[in-house]
């Protein structure tokens, strides 16, 4: 089979002769981009172009055919939704050999774990062999316009923290994100952190005229840095929310990602170049107002008592992954520590619109002035005070999950205006334990 230079179709793409190699064999047919309907069709040599998933006349499915499960003979192309194509690259060649690329893509994995919760696998075809070089860079630059995701966005900031999950963050960036980007044709600019801190930096200064999106290879300790340097931007209230904060999840709890359902680091990366966003609710914490105010952002939850306890207690114990968390809640019901404190609240629906102070627009409740002895005995309307003084567990969360075990406050909305607040007195053993049962099996 001979690939010969392609014919433009009337819909602004392009049809190619082509090959397919898949171990010694070789099937030859046609590869069809068509730019107006975004598709990308492969149909072997001798079946009906109609016959190509995607290229019908009455799908309307958003759609596009493409490649490639070929087990040695001539198969009719597995389906490519269009939100799953991510791009092509051209592989490495010689003069002995043909110019050749491959076609990146995601495919719906349902698994039977946890619901049926869906994910998304990255597949890699075979390689498509062209006769020349000119005729493979122009097969590549139609299926990287096809997919549209260079059109779509400015620039990617990848931010890599190589010691997340024992290294996983790094094998994310090399072997999955970076060669996605590279097939996407998408600008980007990958960055591998070498100490504490380097992320809130990045996020602070990153040039939200060139990128459009923050990507964090990391877990919820990698992002809440970039999320400091994000919001403690002076032009945060004007400019924050024009850039997509995403998460590549490979740390050790990774509860952001499990509340938005990037479920492991291809589910994540798919969502990436679906480039669908939506917002987040972002807190601003103040800690010791009366001595020179800390103020932290918080986009996951604030707590104390059991939580964070277990958070700290077990942080050498990184290493284990997710079952640091459940070794840590079994020591914490044992344990059976409560903390002794003051809450005062506002129902949701209670609040009013505002401006609040450090550079953010804030939905802010006013009213109530504590005085340094942190009084909160008889707070104006509409703040109310918790008649609970002694918590074993206190949170408030922005999120469903607190890691990828762990749904704290299932019905929670990142994007709702309010929190959940979830708390207990002292449990005995037997009842902890029922209680963590119950939060686990709502996931």
């Amino acid at each position: 089979g001979r690939a010969r230079k392609p014919a433009t179709m009337a819909s602004g793409g392009a049809v190619f002769e082509a090959g397919v190699t898949l171990g010694s064999s070789r099937v030859e047919g046609t590869l069809s981009v068509d730019l107006e309907a975004g598709s990308v069709g492969w149909y072997p040599l001798g079946a009906r172009q109609g016959d190509a998933i995607g290229l019908h006349d009455d799908d309307d499915s958003g759609s596009c055919g493409g490649c490639l499960t070929w087990e040695g003979a001539p198969s009719l192309p597995l389906e490519i939704r269009g939100g799953d194509l991510v791009g092509a690259s051209p592989c490495p060649s010689d003069a002995k050999t043909y110019p050749s690329f491959k076609v990146f893509y995601f495919v719906e994995e349902v698994s039977k774990r946890r619901g049926g919760r869906s994910r998304r696998r990255l597949k890699v075809t075979d390689e498509f062999l062209c006769t020349n070089t000119g005729l493979c860079e122009e097969c590549v630059d139609k299926i990287r316009e096809c997919a549209g995701h260079a059109r779509s966005r400015k620039g990617v900031m990848v931010v890599v923290n190589p010691v997340s999950g024992a290294g996983r963050g790094l094998r994310a960036a090399r072997e999955l994100l970076g060669p996605c980007l590279e097939a996407s044709g998408a600008k980007h600019d990958v960055t591998v952190t070498r100490e504490p801190g380097e992320a809130q930096t990045i996020a602070a200064s990153i040039d939200i005229d060139a990128y459009d999106t923050l990507v964090v290879v990391g877990g919820d300790g990698t992002m809440h840095e970039a999320l400091q340097g994000l919001c403690g931007r002076p032009d945060a209230d004007r400019r924050a929310a024009d850039l997509a904060f995403a998460v590549v999840p490979t740390g050790s709890g990774n509860g952001f990602a499990a509340s938005i359902g990037a479920l492991d680091a291809e589910t994540a990366a798919w969502g990436i170049f679906r480039n669908a966003r939506r917002p987040l609710d972002v807190c601003s914490v103040v800690q010791d107002p009366w001595n020179g105010a800390d103020r932290k952002f918080m986009f996951l939850t604030l707590t104390f008592g059991f939580i964070s306890d277990l958070d700290l207690d077990t942080e050498s114990l990184r290493f284990l992954g997710q079952a640091r968390f459940t070794l840590g809640a079994v020591y914490q019901m044992l344990a059976g520590r409560t903390t002794d404190a003051r809450v005062a609240y506002v129902s949701s629906g209670e609040v009013s619109e505002g401006e609040g102070g450090g550079g953010l627009g804030l939905r802010f409740v006013g009213g109530i002035a504590s005085s340094q002895g942190g009084s909160l005995k008889d707070p104006p309307p509409p703040w109310r005070v918790l008649d609970q003084e002694k918590f074993q567990l206190f949170v408030l969360s922005n999120v469903p999950c607190m890691s990828m075990g762990d749904r704290v406050a299932p019905t929670q909305d990142p994007s709702s205006g309010s929190l959940s607040m979830v708390t207990t007195g002292r449990n005995g053993r037997l009842k902890n334990i029922g209680e963590r049962e119950r939060e686990r099996e709502s996931f």
